[in-house]
């Protein structure tokens, strides 16, 4: 069962902290009415159950063909359990059942303000073992209170290549003179701050895609159909067991509150 535990916040059972369906066909029609149902064998419905015996809804991540390397469109009633981490610092994360983009539920978070020299994260993070070659692609739906913001900085999502190459999606970086929404790129002998031209609409399910393509060396960040950064040139590095976070993944102080909600996000090389 689900429930508020906390304003904007569900919770729906199972762990929260914890490390890390299948779809079994139209069921076939009784071919004798009078057979009981424990002998009419497998996959054989009653007549009395009707519709609501019916096999569930493929959920978002079964519909994929290709399977992606990672999936989780938090439908399967756990917060964490696909995941190697949930992080949970000044602030809470749970399931919420009343908003999604697939049924039944999303990743909600909300963070405490904080003030200076404090600092929020509330993510959860993942690995996927592999050495990419071409394209290392991100992907999540994503719900956000507000966008804008007048001080502190704000990511909802890293995807690190390799261990020492890292991408920082801000939608509030940390620059000194001029904090904007960026594509930070992290590399052993450089920092580069890849400016975005949009950002999402606040209330309102946007799909965030972060593009990185290794053979050509450059980045693509899209908000929908809409590109915010267009092959911006990166770093030319080999890539080994991609790793992303989702969620508050920094929040620095002074900063507000902040929300937002997450699902069906995917990983793939």
């Amino acid at each position: 069962m689900c429930g508020a535990v906390g304003p904007g916040l569900w919770a729906c059972g199972g762990a929260s902290d914890a490390p890390p369906g299948a779809d079994e066909g139209d069921a076939a029609a009784l071919e004798d009415a009078s057979t009981p149902l424990d002998e009419a064998g497998p996959g054989v419905v009653p007549p009395e159950a009707g519709r609501d015996a019916r096999p569930p809804p493929r959920t978002y991540c079964a519909t994929l063909a290709p399977a992606p390397r990672f999936c989780d469109d938090f439908d399967d009633g756990e917060l964490a359990d696909d995941w190697t981490a949930l992080t949970a610092v000044n602030g809470e994360a749970d399931l919420d059942p009343t908003t999604s983009t697939s049924a039944p539920a999303s990743f909600v978070l909300g963070t405490a303000p904080i003030g200076t020299d404090e600092s929020a994260h509330v993510h959860l993070r993942t690995t996927a073992s592999g050495t990419p070659k071409g394209h290392v692609v991100l992907s999540f739906d994503v719900l956000l209170d507000a966008v804008t913001f007048t001080q502190g900085v704000v990511a909802i999502a890293t995807l690190d290549v390799a261990a020492n190459h890292f991408f920082t999606l801000y939608l509030r970086d940390g620059d000194a003179d001029a904090p904007a929404a960026t594509l930070e790129e992290t590399a052993p002998d450089r920092t580069t701050r890849h400016v975005l031209s949009s950002l999402p609409t606040p209330g309102t399910w946007t799909r965030a895609t972060l593009d990185i393509d290794l053979a050509a060396a450059k980045a693509t960040v899209r908000w929908g159909a809409q590109t915010a950064l267009d092959g911006a040139p990166i770093v030319d590095a080999p890539a080994k067991d991609p790793t992303v976070r989702v969620g508050a993944v920094y929040v620095y102080g002074p900063a507000a509150s902040f929300g937002a909600h997450f699902d069906n996000v995917t990983l793939d090389f």
